[in-house]
């Protein structure tokens, strides 16, 4: 399942939930399912932008090694050239 496979899941368990299309421990059980297939769309969409910054960063010249998300750039806010 991808992650929009995963959305729509859970859109349907809560909807048969709302909808009263199952018995009272079928709910548990429905909830439980439709908050873990919620979770893994949030997943996988967080796990897409990761990967679309990866491919940006390449088209924009800077390799990311793998296991990192970005390069880190110290700022610094005192810099004497703007005193």
């Amino acid at each position: 399942m991808d992650g929009i496979e995963h959305f729509k899941r859970a859109e349907e368990l809560a909807q048969r939930i709302a909808e009263g299309r199952c018995s009272d421990y079928d709910q548990q059980t429905f909830a439980a399912l439709a908050q873990t297939h919620a979770t893994l769309a949030l997943a996988a969409a967080t796990a897409d932008a990761t990967s679309f910054k990866r491919a940006l960063a390449k088209a924009n010249g800077v390799e990311i090694p793998d296991g990192k998300t970005a390069p880190k750039r110290p700022v610094n806010l005192l810099d004497d050239e703007d005193m």
